[in-house]
């Protein structure tokens, strides 16, 4: 399983953040999706066949500006 987080420019509209969690976790892959609000920050959890670029589109097409992503360690088990 991979980690990444993905860094955009706001994520203080409560109502954006829960419509992009529902998003994020109906593509095939996609284990977990948390986000940290006070730094911007959404982690991803996830498996093939999904990959980060795949999901900075779909973060990009949901409205957020991607401003920096943080490839993460591969988790195994």
């Amino acid at each position: 399983m991979q980690v990444d987080r993905v860094y955009v420019e706001d994520l203080r509209n409560e109502q954006y953040q829960t419509h992009l969690v529902q998003r994020l976790n109906e593509m095939i892959g996609v284990k977990e999706v948390s986000i940290d609000s006070d730094l911007k920050c959404i982690t991803l959890r996830y498996e093939t066949p999904i990959n980060l670029n795949t999901l900075e589109k779909e973060i990009y097409d949901s409205g957020f500006k991607v401003l920096r992503t943080k490839k993460g360690e591969r988790e195994h088990g």
